[in-house]
């Protein structure tokens, strides 16, 4: 204990000096630095492993020199603008170890550092002694720096999420409770986790003498249910993987999770790119067909899940966009699907299974559930689905987008799409929506009732017809258009936000709408609302599809337009295709899609992708794509036409 408290002292006084080489660039955003584990081992590095208190003493101190203030969550109202509030800390501890009360506690009183401390019930029920006991909670609650927080009372332990028993977070699973019981209903999730948190506040009340406002979700993970019942109990804050949020779901605090062995100089680092650079990382991206995976022989589809896991960790991409929905007839509307809904058709319960695996035992930051918005083929019964896109005969060789769609002006319509976007959300795990290129009426559409309402609420004449034989009206009726379609994804993505809070969004859109102001018009699209209103657009760079003669010069088009807005090339994925359907489906060869990364990369392009990928075929070949998606480019001659 001497020689602890020595070591103590000496950082204390002569970290200023030790630490001075640390990097001071970009400034941070307030944060919370959250610790899941303290660590016994000596030199713990992987992730999950902790962190020692040495290596805790020695972070929290140098940020402390560096001019960061740790206050407590009290502090949040008048005397937190007082701050400087770039450099404000919240420190947080999740459920700790009894090495708390010896080792950490130390640590905070003698650099006067106020932190959170989660408590998870059943552990303290059941005498844990890997955990805090009651004794120790006793004495923290009446300790004055130290915040007591509900983590809840068996949100800790995960459920099964789906057929396949994936394990997953209790505080947003709808738990699969067997062939027979099927998925837990909503009104069974939200009692369970009302009932959870009510036995923590009542724990917290006659146990420890204390109201608990603070609520530390496990693994952060949470939802809008998890935060109004939390709220309705008198939680008013919660700390998700989102960061701290209010009793409203506004974002007060990033988080920084310290689960592994950073130094004091890469602490610090890190927690100034989570504030200032979060969202824009540069994007390697993968566009998976679920159709590849599923398969009706159990044995078959395990495999062929095993062999796309494998070819993305191979890829090194960042950022997956995975189907699904499923178009077994190829008609361009989806059919059926790969989550549980109360619509359509369930080809099989198999995406959130594949998303889960992606996103836990591959590299990949980002799984996007790709959607179409209205290209959806219900079932005849269903009252929505005669409530379709109306589109009047068109000249010859005028653009068709060939959809079969919903109506976007019919209630009955967007009920149903509110729906499937609903189910999907409640029933798998992901972080992004991208949504699919059906969001586009030509202009020859739409000329359904629905629509006709619409346009005469407008102020314009009641039919396609009539608006045609007065140009004057077709740019207002253009943006008008283009407006609701925008907005009716924007409300999928809010409904969707509802149970994954850090959702991403991004859409496709058409290479002629960026190349061509009158494609806007044909369309119903646009690169600048979509740049305004999406996380990301995803740009179909794909000049055999547009049958482009210059290939090199296409994408030279495209750059220089995208360039040409405020955070065009920040928000913009270039999506490449890897096939060539003219030609029946044969591969891009894998060298000409590596050359056209390489090109791009030099340009200034920062976000690349490709679709699909083939595993059956190894398209494209990744040992030839990989180098190139990672920057290691040699620029090398090719055709320059389709």
């Amino acid at each position: 204990m001497i020689t602890f408290f020595s070591t103590l002292y000496q950082l204390c006084i002569g970290s200023l000096i030790i630490f001075v080489l640390l990097s001071r660039g970009a400034e941070a955003s307030p944060i919370v630095l959250r610790y899941p584990q303290i660590s016994s081992m000596s030199q713990p590095s992987a992730s999950g492993q902790g962190v020692t208190p040495t290596l805790l003493l020695r972070q929290l101190n140098e940020l402390k020199n560096s001019g960061y203030s740790f206050i407590r969550m009290d502090a949040l109202g008048a005397k937190y603008r007082s701050y400087h509030r770039d450099k404000v800390i919240i420190v947080c501890f999740d459920a700790p170890s009894s090495l708390f009360m010896k080792e950490v506690l130390p640590i905070l009183h003698v650099l006067h550092i106020p932190a959170v401390v989660g408590v998870i019930g059943h552990r303290v029920r059941d005498h844990d002694r890997n955990f805090l006991n009651g004794a120790d909670l006793k004495k923290l609650a009446t300790d004055p720096l130290i915040s007591l927080a509900i983590e809840g009372d068996n949100l800790d332990m995960p459920l099964p999420g789906d057929p396949q028993k994936d394990r997953q977070p209790a505080a947003t699973t709808r738990a699969w409770l067997g062939r027979k019981d099927g998925y837990e209903s909503e009104k069974a999730y939200r009692a369970r986790i009302s009932d959870d948190l009510q036995r923590s506040q009542q724990f917290f009340e006659q146990q420890l003498g204390l109201h608990a406002h603070i609520v530390v979700w496990p693994g952060g993970d949470f939802n809008e249910v998890c935060t109004r019942i939390a709220a309705s109990l008198g939680m008013t804050l919660g700390l998700g993987y989102q960061g701290l949020l209010d009793a409203h779901g506004r974002r007060r605090f990033y988080q920084h999770v310290v689960d592994n062995g950073v130094s004091p100089w890469q602490l610090e680092h890190d927690m100034k790119a989570e504030g200032s650079a979060k969202l824009h990382q540069p994007v390697r991206l993968m566009h998976v067909n679920l159709d590849y995976v599923y398969d009706a022989d159990p044995v078959q589809e395990a495999s062929n899940l095993q062999k796309l896991l494998q070819r993305i960790r191979d890829s090194d991409v960042n950022t997956v966009y995975l189907q699904a929905f499923a178009d077994p007839d190829g008609n361009g509307a989806a059919d059926a699907v790969y989550f549980p809904n109360r619509h359509l058709p369930v080809r099989q319960d198999l995406f959130n299974h594949v998303a889960w695996s992606i996103s836990k035992l591959t590299q990949v930051r980002h799984v996007f559930a790709w959607m179409p918005l209205l290209a959806w083929q219900l079932p005849v019964r269903d009252k929505a689905a005669q409530d379709v896109v109306v589109t009047l005969p068109n000249k010859p060789n005028y653009v068709a987008t060939g959809y079969p769609r919903l109506s976007p002006f019919s209630s009955s319509a967007k009920v149903v799409i509110r729906d499937l976007y609903t189910d999907l959300g409640r029933h798998a795990y992901f972080n992004g929506i991208l949504f699919h290129d059906d969001i586009t009426l030509s202009d020859f559409e739409d000329d359904s009732k629905f629509a006709r309402s619409a346009y005469q609420s407008w102020g314009l004449p009641a039919s396609v017809a009539e608006i045609r034989l007065h140009p004057q009206w077709m740019p207002m009726w253009t943006l008008l258009k283009t407006d609701a379609l925008d907005n009716l994804a924007l409300s999928m993505a809010h409904i969707v936000r509802d149970d994954h809070p850090g959702l991403l969004t991004a859409r496709n859109l058409y290479a002629q709408v960026v190349l061509h102001k009158k494609a806007e018009e044909w369309y119903a699209q646009s690169l600048e609302s979509s740049l305004a209103d999406f996380d990301y657009t995803a740009i179909e760079a794909m000049p055999y599809m547009e049958q482009a003669h210059y290939h090199s010069g296409f994408y030279r088009d495209l750059f220089e337009h995208v360039k040409a807005y405020p955070q065009g090339l920040l928000k913009t994925i270039f999506e490449l295709q890897a096939k060539d359907w003219r030609q029946g489906g044969d591969p891009v060869p894998s060298p000409v899609l590596a050359n056209t990364v390489c090109m791009l990369y030099d340009w200034g392009v920062l976000n690349v992708g490709y679709i699909p990928d083939d595993p059956y075929r190894n398209s494209p070949d990744l040992s030839v794509l990989r180098p190139a998606m990672d920057h290691h480019c040699k620029l090398a001659s090719q055709s320059d036409h389709g």
